[in-house]
């Protein structure tokens, strides 16, 4: 941990939190920003030579150099604050990680409910975290494990989480699966509205859409997004919108939930938060 995050971490304790987000909003509006309103929307051109989205050498090595640290924090009996997408994977008494990886927990053991064996499509799901995640806080329950990812990164899953089964096409939406998630993949999609049609035919019993950026006023915009040494173009959605659209899939809303983070975003009309949703399929009423 650098001596900054050290004594960022050691002044929590003492800083109101909201004088503690007034400060890094206004941090965040000097530094290099991870993500700008892209002016064409999806129509915008992304310059030089990095802007394959997630199917880029850079992003796998990343993820792959934090694997086995990642693992070895899930074993025994230590705090969740941690996220394998941070860089540093000796934080682990994050709340914001914790919070993160408990609403995942809830939403497992709540699908798990009355079953020794759940089945799981985690689309855009990187190396399978939330796999070894799920044995780690249900060791009692077997999972049926699926991840939908890019081919580099499915092709390094395959060979460090090998109990998953992986996907790198639509072809894992031939079946059901007791929960559907996407963890913050769903606006990285253009048709981000008719792709949850088509992901909600695989929903026997829950969907949960966790870590999208929404805004509550402002229409839905386009962002240009730095991450990995990757650029790519991300929605932040409308919240009304986005739980529009999950409506007329006949899915219904059971909890949402606050993640809390608020990245800067350069020339928004709105700054956005993340949030998550769970919804549920009822069974068909019988005649």
């Amino acid at each position: 941990m650098s001596f900054r995050t050290q004594l960022e971490e050691a002044l929590k304790p003492f800083i109101p939190p909201v004088l503690l987000e007034g400060v890094r909003a206004f941090k965040d509006r000097f530094r290099q920003p991870v993500l700008t309103v892209a002016p064409d929307g999806w129509r915008t051109e992304l310059a030089g030579d990095k802007h394959q989205g997630w199917s880029v050498d850079d992003v796998v090595s990343a993820e792959r150099a934090k694997w086995d640290a990642y693992c070895r924090n899930l074993e025994g009996a230590g705090p969740l604050g941690f996220a394998h997408e941070h860089y540093d994977l000796t934080v682990t008494r994050n709340p914001s990680f914790h919070n993160v990886h408990l609403t995942y927990a809830y939403v497992l053991a709540l699908t798990a409910r009355k079953k020794d064996r759940v089945s799981v499509l985690d689309w855009g799901g990187s190396l399978g975290h939330y796999y070894q995640l799920g044995k780690a806080v249900l060791p009692d329950v077997a999972l049926d494990y699926h991840v939908k990812e890019v081919p580099l990164m499915a092709a390094a899953g395959k060979e460090l989480n090998p109990d998953v089964t992986w996907h790198d096409d639509a072809s894992c939406l031939d079946r059901d699966y007791d929960l559907v998630m996407m963890n913050g993949s769903l606006l990285y999609l253009e048709d981000w509205a008719e792709f949850l049609q088509k992901i909600a035919s695989s929903v026997k019993e829950y969907l949960f859409l966790f870590r999208l950026l929404v805004v509550q006023d402002s229409p839905s915009f386009v962002a240009s997004q730095w991450i990995y040494n990757s650029q790519m173009l991300h929605l932040q959605v409308n919240q009304s919108e986005l739980l529009a659209a999950v409506d007329r899939t006949g899915l219904r809303l059971v909890r949402e939930f606050v993640v809390g983070d608020r990245p800067y975003i350069k020339g928004a009309p709105e700054q956005c938060e993340m949030r998550g949703w769970l919804f549920k399929r009822e069974p068909a009423s019988k005649a």
